[in-house]
């Protein structure tokens, strides 16, 4: 078995690239919000309707 070093996966043009561009980010910390309220409003309701 051969063990390559870190440094010549980098420069294969298989090796994938870690980017995150503004509207990435923008979307994740909208999803963020989304999902946190939806979690608040369910927890809200679930205690409204009771066991």
């Amino acid at each position: 078995m051969t063990t390559a070093r870190h440094s010549d996966m980098e420069n294969s043009p298989d090796h994938l690239q870690r980017k995150l561009s503004n509207r990435h980010l923008q979307l994740i910390a909208i999803g963020g919000a989304i999902g946190t309220g939806l979690f608040m409003g369910s927890g809200k309701t679930i205690s409204l309707a009771g066991p």
